[in-house]
């Protein structure tokens, strides 16, 4: 009897409970998984601007140093000349400081529509056309105003600042101040601690020395130009991933992946060159493995919560339903018998003011009248 009310009364309360337990706990992991997600892909996102940033502050930098050299009048009267002796005498000494200190590589001159007048960085070369792949300088010395962007041209892909250089009035050519891609991205992955990747399309790779076209390796329409960590590159980067990142257009593409027993968040977004042209993808691998410790100990937080919530409410349920309910009843349960064995001395009471106690009556008058029909 004793066990069996308990069976009736609380284990379907715990049960209950034990349900309604359950689903918060769920709801509140997931919602809280959801939270973490969404805190992630906001930082990577901020972390690809930023990174488009640094590029864009490189090539604003790469112009504005061209626009300055342009605006000196001896170096536009000596281009106007044709005198490198005077070039290098005057620019030499600052950018050699500049490559030492800041890793500033290409320093350079050109005749229109696209000759190689001066390289400061490489004066014994000089002469040759560019005009087949130099289309920045193309456009600046055809249009006379200057652009600033990525260009890819058979040595790779460059960061470019070129400005149109006048003399008395009249245009005699232009002067580019630019670098490679590599320093900028490892400055992104110092700065944020991530790793990047510049993925271009296979039309735009046909643009590279032919060295480097023999050892393309394609990921779907597109092949990594350069990568932080190219083995991490290959193992994570799939033609699917690449393909819904084109789909999205400028939007931030957001992707998970799994490699070397690592999980990443995968953030992609569109690449453009000086003209505006779509070249390629600007990628940052952010390791998840912090983002994953930080929803287990949600997980562990929360199934303790509401473990501790669970075994409190029960003990207190317990404790109310046997003070109220369970004791009382096993009373009458034992009055009772006693009443049908001819025990009648004792008083039958239960304080409770509720039904029990209205049946702990009952029972008593019962018992009274029992005792004078014996008597």
């Amino acid at each position: 009897m004793k066990q069996g009310l308990k069976a009736k009364t609380i284990l379907p309360v715990m049960l209950i409970l034990l349900l309604v337990m359950s689903g918060l706990a769920v709801f509140n992991y997931f919602s809280q998984v959801s939270l973490v997600h969404d805190e992630a892909e906001e930082t990577l996102k901020g972390v690809l601007n930023t990174a488009h940033g640094i590029l864009d502050a490189r090539m604003d930098l790469y112009q504005q140093m061209a626009t300055l050299v342009a605006g000196v009048p001896s170096a536009a009267d000596a281009f106007s000349r044709g005198d490198r002796k005077k070039l290098m005498t005057e620019f030499s000494p600052g950018f050699k400081i500049l490559k030492k200190k800041f890793g500033l590589a290409q320093f350079q001159f050109h005749k229109p529509p696209a000759t190689s007048f001066l390289r400061v960085h490489q004066p014994e070369k000089y002469g040759d056309d560019l005009s087949s792949f130099r289309f920045t300088v193309l456009s600046v010395n055809e249009k006379r105003a200057g652009v600033r962007g990525i260009e890819i041209g058979r040595a790779g892909i460059g960061l470019r600042g070129v400005e149109p250089v006048f003399s008395k009035g009249s245009h005699v050519g232009s002067v580019e101040f630019g670098g490679d891609l590599a320093p900028a991205l490892e400055d992104a992955k110092k700065v944020f601690n991530t790793e990047v990747v510049v993925l271009i399309t296979q039309e735009a790779a046909t643009q590279v020395w032919q060295e480097w076209q023999k050892n393309v390796k394609l990921i779907g329409n597109y092949t990594p130009f350069y990568s932080t960590n190219p083995a991490l590159t290959q193992g994570i980067v799939q033609a699917g991933m690449l393909a819904a990142a084109k789909a999205a257009g400028r939007s931030a593409y957001i992707d998970r992946a799994a490699a070397g027993g690592k999980e990443y968040y995968i953030a992609l977004s569109p690449l453009a060159d000086y003209s505006g042209k779509e070249v390629g993808f600007l990628g940052i691998f952010m390791d998840r493995t912090a983002v994953l410790a930080k929803i287990r100990r949600t997980l562990t937080i929360n199934i303790a919560v509401y473990v501790s919530i669970l075994a409190l409410v029960s003990a207190v349920i317990n404790i109310s339903l046997r003070k109220t309910v369970i004791n009382p009843v096993i009373a009458l349960t034992n009055a009772a018998d006693d009443v049908s064995m001819g025990k009648l001395a004792d008083k039958i009471e239960i304080k409770s003011n509720d039904e029990l106690e209205t049946l702990a009556k009952s029972i008593d008058r019962m018992r009274i009248s029992m005792k004078k029909l014996l008597e």
